[in-house]
């Protein structure tokens, strides 16, 4: 089997990972954060340890800042639901997964605006002028991607945040660039960011993080929190604010292994191997009679990511053909439908090949020979 699908789950997982998970559940089932015994504070230590390790990996000083979420959707609409209200504007781009389209699209309906910014894949400048250009005096939020889901175009946060007024947050979708593309989020000017731990951090499916570096949101859902449990009000501190209910204790032991996997590898190193088989794989796509590439990955960055068609095909006919020959790729609209209007792919998608740390040329060769005879 060729596994081209980790833009949606990575596979394989490092041993490490599944062996975390395997232990947690084996030898320690207590809920953290709960009980004074001595299996429940271990479960503590560790979701505190992986806190740690966040910040540590992705820029931000205060453990606290962690809060556990089930997805990196679920992150998002907590974070433009709670920061967003009636009066208030946002501006997002025509990358974005639904993740962030449709909880923006909810908010139309109860007062809030919002605008699309265009993304030059080709010249950074433009991108940010054009973020610009939208902003008004009632802008509140850019919700933008840091790496686009179906091509792997890395935007250029640094650049945008450094661009943006006081007034405004900006909020990163880090779904496709946690643990791939090199970030510092105090660096980078970067308010908010959430990722899920199943993709390029290489843990479990079920769980991700916020990292709140500004004003907290309000949260989705209140409750039982093993904090002020005598008050009806949430508590009103992170991470507390934000996490109700049981934290998914064996997912968060895989997660952590998954950030050590990739702190001990290097995210500059999975950074340069991934842009490495995008150049790679667009190269030999030009073998193959009647594909159709959209994007140059020489002109700008795109990391792990490379979609296509064939001529006269719908990209679900070229991915059933190449999943009946061992290749796991996806294909159609990848949730993210502005950005396939942008292209004029709308009607037939595209195919999607996402690499993983463990891809190898040799993977894309094969892939290649398999695809030559459609």
């Amino acid at each position: 089997m060729i596994y081209f699908d980790n833009a949606a789950s990575s596979y394989p997982k490092p041993e490490s990972v599944a062996a975390a998970v395997a232990f947690w559940l084996r030898k320690n089932g207590a809920n953290p954060g709960r009980s004074g015994h001595r299996l429940s504070l271990e479960a503590g230590e560790l979701v505190y340890d992986t806190r740690k390790m966040i910040c540590d990996i992705f820029g931000a000083d205060e453990p606290e800042c962690v809060a556990f979420v089930p997805n990196a959707t679920y992150g998002l609409n907590m974070l433009i639901q709670g920061l967003l209200h009636s009066g208030d504007h946002a501006v997002t781009t025509d990358l974005e997964h639904n993740s962030v389209l449709r909880p923006l699209k909810l908010l139309s309906e109860r007062g809030v605006e919002f605008d699309v910014a265009k993304v030059d894949l080709y010249n950074d400048n433009r991108t940010v002028q054009n973020i610009l250009d939208k902003i008004k005096e009632n802008t509140k939020l850019i919700v933008c991607t840091q790496c686009s889901n179906v091509c792997g175009k890395v935007m250029p946060l640094r650049q945008i945040s450094g661009a943006l007024p006081d007034s405004v947050r900006l909020v990163v979708d880090g779904a496709q660039g946690a643990g791939i593309v090199p970030i510092n989020l105090k660096r980078d000017g970067i308010d908010y960011y959430c990722a899920p731990s199943h993709k390029g951090i290489m843990g479990p499916q079920g769980c991700g993080f916020v990292v709140v570096l500004n004003d907290a949101p309000m949260p989705l859902i209140v409750g039982g929190t093993g904090s002020e449990s005598f008050s009806l009000s949430q508590p009103d501190y992170l991470p507390d604010l934000l996490e109700s209910g049981t934290l998914p204790t064996p997912v968060i032991s895989g997660m952590k292994e998954g950030l050590k996997f990739i702190k001990n590898v290097g995210i500059e190193k999975i950074f340069a191997k991934k842009i490495s088989l995008v150049r790679r794989m667009y190269a030999e796509l030009d073998s193959v009679e009647g594909v159709i590439k959209y994007i140059d990955p020489e002109k700008s960055l795109f990391a792990g990511v490379a979609c296509f068609n064939i001529e006269g095909s719908h990209s679900d006919s070229v991915a059933a053909y190449l999943a009946e020959n061992g290749v796991c790729v996806r294909s159609g609209i990848h949730c993210a439908p502005l950005f396939h209007r942008k292209m004029g792919t709308e009607k037939i998608g595209m195919v999607r090949a996402s690499f993983g740390y463990y891809n190898t040329i040799n993977d894309i060769n094969s892939f290649i020979k398999i695809l030559k005879k459609y």
